[in-house]
């Protein structure tokens, strides 16, 4: 526990990294939407995916997460004990991170959309539900980001740049294939129905099987990364 504890505290110490570049870059991008909505007298609602910062943020503090795997090698880390470590820092990044968003999104809404008709935090359909569900959807959206990025940076550790090439390589062909099949079967209304006959909350639990998915393979290529 001592380890997975240090490791941890190893992570905080890159506190620009975690704590502040994030909201820097989504808090700016707020603020030009805000002056935007001043200026324009608030005569149309403003919607924008400004908030989805954050979260693309996520996908390259994973990344990151793997400068930190060599150094806390190089201090006899178990392997084991940095993924759970680093797998603690998710959870409480994510967790803060999404209380925060979610206060944001309360205080967008009590102010009747900051009084300019700025929908930035409290955005239709993704906030419908119960705080709770609000909570959830932030809080695995980011887990999924950040052990994506993690998967990412195990495979350039365990394989190189050859892997990382291989890996991107064969998720293009994937998702092409996919979509030549949905296209050539006319079935994207098909598609687009079944995501619109569910709620956001709903759609978030799809992604708890996917988290998990990332979280075994990342530990099975951390156990064989080279350093």
């Amino acid at each position: 526990m001592n380890s997975i504890t240090h490791v941890m505290k190893i992570h905080t110490k890159e506190k620009w990294g975690w704590f502040y570049i994030s909201w820097v870059i989504l808090l700016f991008s707020f603020l030009i939407n805000l002056i935007i909505g001043i200026v324009t007298g608030g005569t149309e609602p403003i919607y924008t995916g400004g908030m989805a910062s954050i979260f693309i943020y996520m996908l390259a503090a994973g990344i990151g997460t793997m400068q930190i795997f060599q150094f806390a090698v190089g201090l006899s880390v178990r392997r084991k004990d940095f993924y759970l470590g680093t797998t603690g820092m998710f959870i409480a990044v994510s967790a803060g991170n999404s209380i925060v968003l979610l206060i944001f999104s309360m205080v967008e809404k009590i102010s009747g959309s900051w009084g300019v008709g700025l929908h930035y935090f409290n955005l239709p359909y993704l906030n419908d539900g119960s705080l709770i569900e609000q909570f959830f959807i932030y809080f695995i959206f980011m887990m999924n980001m950040l052990f994506l990025g993690f998967v990412i940076a195990s495979i350039f550790l365990r394989f190189g740049r050859s892997g990382l090439l291989v890996f991107f390589g064969v998720l293009f062909v994937i998702i092409t294939a996919v979509s030549f099949i949905l296209t050539y079967f006319e079935k994207w209304g098909t598609f687009f129905h079944w995501v619109a006959g569910h709620s956001a909350f709903g759609i978030s639990l799809w992604m708890i099987p996917v988290v998990l998915l990332y979280m075994i393979v990342s530990y099975l290529l951390l156990k064989r990364a080279i350093v």
